[in-house]
């Protein structure tokens, strides 16, 4: 698609998502939730990866900056937020280093390069951290203590497990993806890319108290954590390692990324500030994707 649909396509495919939200119909966000998570985003994780030209890329390297992204993302949020109390600590933190890995960039990567591997790559650790240590973290922050089943939840986490089986029947079947069987699994698995900027729609909480991101200095804290430190922490690292192009491009448009809207599940199970994470989501989102365009635009990405 060309820049332009995008800009048309995107912003609008969101607005749908508002409108769906906030009118009384039979669709709600936890059920498009349920059916991208267990279906959608496995199928296309498959798809994606199973088809994917891995010849360029280092897949450790990417695995490597990934979690030196992740980890320095959480060591600046740490330190942003040292002093305040063990919840708001905690919302900053989770929603500072945990951010949007797929339901916002995968649409934004794909309609610019038509290829999501050096991003599904990318994403990979993190969703794996995201669903371990970020949910260890918000249990003992919030409520003082561990959730034992978390470790379980995550390695059956069906994202992760689409991408893992698409990787191992890569020398299994590889004839595979030249049948008309799997053109509809791909092409099937590619409603996800706008599906899920639909969902982001939905979730996003709408108000005129969601407007003021910097009224609250939590919401103020995580804001400047996602949408400048992040960008920098991105940019340093891409000068570091001098990755592919597009590896730097997907890291860059990760780093870009407002908090993941799942984090409001975690926040809300863990007793964390609600509040501050719902605040964090709808301007920051609108400014991600234009912040994006523009780097777009400017044939920075």
């Amino acid at each position: 698609m060309s820049d332009l649909t995008n800009i048309l396509l995107i912003p609008s495919l969101m607005l749908l998502g508002i409108l769906l939200g906030r009118a009384r119909v039979g669709l709600k966000a936890k059920h498009l939730e349920f059916l991208l998570i267990n279906i959608m985003a496995p199928i296309l994780m498959f798809a994606e990866i199973f088809k994917a030209d891995l010849t360029g890329l280092a897949l450790g390297n990417i695995v490597l900056l990934s979690l030196l992204y992740v980890g320095l993302c959480f060591g600046l949020s740490y330190l942003s937020s040292r002093n305040l109390s063990s919840k708001e600590l905690g919302t900053v933190v989770i929603n500072s280093t945990f951010f949007n890995n797929i339901f916002l960039p995968f649409p934004l990567i794909y309609s610019f390069y038509g290829d999501l591997s050096a991003a599904l790559v990318f994403s990979l650790p993190t969703m794996i951290l995201h669903n371990t240590v970020g949910v260890f973290l918000a249990s003992y922050w919030g409520q003082g203590r561990f959730e034992k089943k978390v470790l379980i939840r995550a390695i059956t986490y069906p994202p992760l497990l689409g991408f893992l089986l698409g990787f191992l029947a890569r020398p299994l079947i590889p004839g595979f993806a030249a049948t008309t069987a799997f053109a509809w699994l791909h092409q099937f698995g590619l409603l996800t890319v706008y599906l899920s900027l639909i969902f982001v729609g939905m979730v996003i909480p709408l108000s005129k108290e969601s407007l003021l991101v910097f009224g609250n200095r939590i919401t103020g804290i995580i804001t400047v954590n996602r949408l400048l430190l992040s960008p920098l922490v991105a940019a340093l690292l891409t000068l570091i390692f001098s990755p592919s192009e597009a590896v730097r491009n997907s890291l860059l448009i990760m780093s870009l990324m407002p908090p993941a809207v799942t984090n409001l599940l975690i926040i809300s199970r863990f007793d964390l500030d609600v509040k501050s994470t719902s605040q964090s989501l709808f301007v920051p989102t609108l400014i991600s994707v234009g912040a994006v365009f523009a780097l777009r635009g400017l044939a920075v990405i």
